[in-house]
């Protein structure tokens, strides 16, 4: 059993994009929870669109806020293979819960300033979650890169600085990702950007390996 929480303290970052993606592909293969640890409730949205369309894998979806996600997640996760948690957009309790309740951490992370000033924030609740929970590991995805610009080596080189563990795969800004989304879908179902797919795939096997 394999618990992934998608967690940042910043928002912006396709932190709900990615757990809808990772959730939904683990679904077609192994019973899938999804619990949606933002009191946005973004996840939820994403799910309830998708009830109303033809999709026809997808995970149990949940909403837990607080401590519950690690108080009553860690009962609910047991009756599945793997449990993505997308967990709010801030330093909260139900963040740290989710680190808690977690077997990797999956931080998906923007190449501006403004992200790296987060990452500081977030690397120092990391390292309190792993007092409580030693197995706890921690990947790093950088999304919505814009290929044009050179922030993206500048984030990398203050990751490695970190000693962070960073994903290979890099998550290009598409509409393609805003659009499957907004109709409770993945890039997949949609079928139309082959480079959104190739990546949403990659990134799959990244942190399935």
């Amino acid at each position: 059993m394999t618990i992934f929480a998608v967690v940042n303290t910043k928002g912006g970052v396709g932190k709900t994009t990615t757990a809808v993606h990772l959730a939904t592909m683990l679904a077609t293969s192994n019973k899938t929870l999804l619990i949606d640890g933002d009191p946005q409730a973004s996840a939820a949205s994403w799910a309830a669109w998708r009830r109303d369309t033809e999709h026809e894998t997808s995970p149990t979806t949940t909403c837990l806020t607080g401590k519950a996600i690690f108080s009553e997640g860690k009962g609910l996760s047991s009756g599945f293979v793997h449990t993505v948690v997308d967990a709010g957009g801030r330093d909260s309790a139900g963040l740290r819960a989710a680190l808690l309740l977690a077997n990797v951490a999956i931080i998906p992370v923007g190449a501006s300033n403004l992200d790296a000033a987060a990452m500081t924030d977030l690397l120092e609740i990391v390292e309190i979650a792993k007092e409580y929970n030693a197995d706890l590991k921690v990947r790093v995805l950088l999304t919505r890169v814009d290929p044009r610009t050179k922030d993206t080596g500048e984030m990398v080189e203050f990751l490695k600085e970190q000693n962070l563990n960073l994903l290979n795969i890099r998550v290009c800004e598409r509409v393609a990702y805003r659009r499957a989304v907004g109709e409770g879908a993945i890039v997949h179902e949609i079928g139309k950007d082959r480079h959104a797919i190739d990546e949403m795939d990659a990134f799959l096997a990244e942190v399935t390996k």
